[in-house]
């Protein structure tokens, strides 16, 4: 058995990255709909600041793994 193959390895990366900003995103609803006091407005803010970085990683990757594709292929 050899080294994972890159290919394969950033695939896996981009659906790991797609599940993530999933479950983000319904924690994010989960806690606007119950942690809705003032006192939790920093919670909400950190699991939007989180679903965002996670989304903008997920989009680089796509588009990373859109590129090496165009390159194997052209």
């Amino acid at each position: 058995m050899g080294p994972p193959d890159p290919k394969e390895v950033a695939t896996n990366a981009v659906r790991d990255l797609a599940q993530l900003a999933a479950d983000l995103n319904r924690t994010k609803a989960d806690a606007a709909h119950w942690l809705d006091g003032p006192e939790h407005a920093s919670l909400r803010h950190r699991l939007e600041n989180a679903h965002a970085a996670v989304e903008a990683a997920l989009i680089e990757a796509r588009r990373r793994v859109r590129l090496n594709e165009g390159q194997e292929g052209g």
